[in-house]
């Protein structure tokens, strides 16, 4: 086993530990004979909406990478760009802040010969998108559910405020980055100087080179995609969509339990504010602040039956199935450089 796969391994044992642990103190005075009988009677059908809803998430996300990569690459199928976004599902899972997808995406594009300058725009736009879209869809869904927050803790509102500013500080960041050509160098060059210490001299000036060529066409490419309005409006109707079928789940999964007086903008209320607050947890898939804004939140209009229920099913649908169906994403990829390796012996 790698050294890469043994850390990824050991960060979703370290989920698993934090969420069971987080159950069992929570929930060790419950009667989990309750809770077995609530589980017996949980209807699938609202499961599999839920499993849909978490799908379509996942295919509305590939759709816009397709959307933007197909611009680099006219080959590209949306089958793939779906795999590379199950892949970066993956790494998100397993990395603190969700910040393994990403790269690991610019790796998988520039595996298909699109220059790195190119491929960080096209990944560079997604993600101002969707984290823009965030901020939007919270700022709505505070304005509607504001009063939900009165019977929440100092230490919930707390750290959902700085999830949001979290997420506008980067928005504004990121912005900053694809408009100005030289704050993307300043910072480029600030982790270039010391890397450039363990390179030879002589091969010094020609990185130099290299990457001031990336960068200039990081940032044409950046400002291209960001004048394609149609494209840009597109692709955010699409990110609020994939944010709107997201947010729907734990609905879905109250309604599998019989929960039918919590309305659907109530629930979806909660969510974002669930959602919000664990992006603030450092920890791989917000493990221990996702558990613990859930049952703050739910724990409102949910029993102790109906609520370790609810918070097991949520965490499987939204959380483990990212890291289940993205590890299995990556075998086509492992196999085929197999191939490729050993059609080059």
């Amino acid at each position: 086993m790698s050294k890469s796969t043994s850390r990824h391994v050991m960060s979703i044992l370290l989920v698993i530990a934090i969420s069971v642990g987080f159950i069992y103190f929570q929930f060790k005075d419950i009667e989990w004979i309750t809770v077995i009988e609530v589980l017996k009677h949980v209807n699938l059908i609202y499961i599999g909406i839920a499993c849909l809803a978490m799908f379509l998430y996942w295919w509305l996300e590939s759709l816009v990478l397709h959307r933007f990569a197909k611009q680099a690459d006219s080959t590209l199928k949306l089958r793939t760009s779906f795999r590379i976004t199950m892949i970066g599902q993956f790494f998100n899972s397993v990395t603190p802040f969700a910040s393994g997808g990403q790269p690991a995406q610019l790796y998988l594009l520039t595996r298909r010969k699109i220059d790195i300058g190119l491929a960080s725009s096209v990944l560079l736009i997604k993600f101002i998108i969707y984290q823009a879209m965030i901020v939007a869809t919270f700022i709505f869904f505070l304005i509607v559910g504001f009063p939900l927050l009165g019977h929440t803790t100092f230490e919930i509102k707390y750290l959902i405020l700085i999830g949001f500013v979290i997420n506008l500080v980067v928005i504004v960041g990121l912005i900053i980055v694809a408009k100005s050509e030289r704050v993307a160098s300043a910072i480029v060059h600030v982790f270039l100087k010391p890397a450039l210490l363990f390179v030879k001299k002589e091969k010094r000036e020609g990185i130099r080179e290299n990457v001031a060529s990336k960068i200039t066409s990081f940032h044409e490419e950046s400002l291209r995609f960001s004048g394609n309005k149609r494209l840009i409006w597109e692709c955010t109707a699409y990110t609020i969509l994939q944010l709107l079928f997201y947010l729907s789940i734990p609905y879905f999964v109250l309604l599998s339990m019989g929960v039918t007086d919590v309305g659907l903008m109530t629930v979806m209320t909660y969510h974002a504010f669930v959602m919000k607050l664990s992006s603030s947890i450092p920890t791989p898939g917000g493990s221990g602040g996702a558990e613990y804004s859930f049952t703050s939140f739910f724990g409102m209009v949910l029993g102790s039956d109906k609520l370790v229920i609810g918070l097991i099913l949520w965490r499987l649908i939204t959380y483990y199935s990212c890291t289940i169906f993205g590890a299995i994403a990556m075998i086509p990829f492992g196999r085929r450089k197999n191939r490729q390796l050993g059609g080059n012996r």
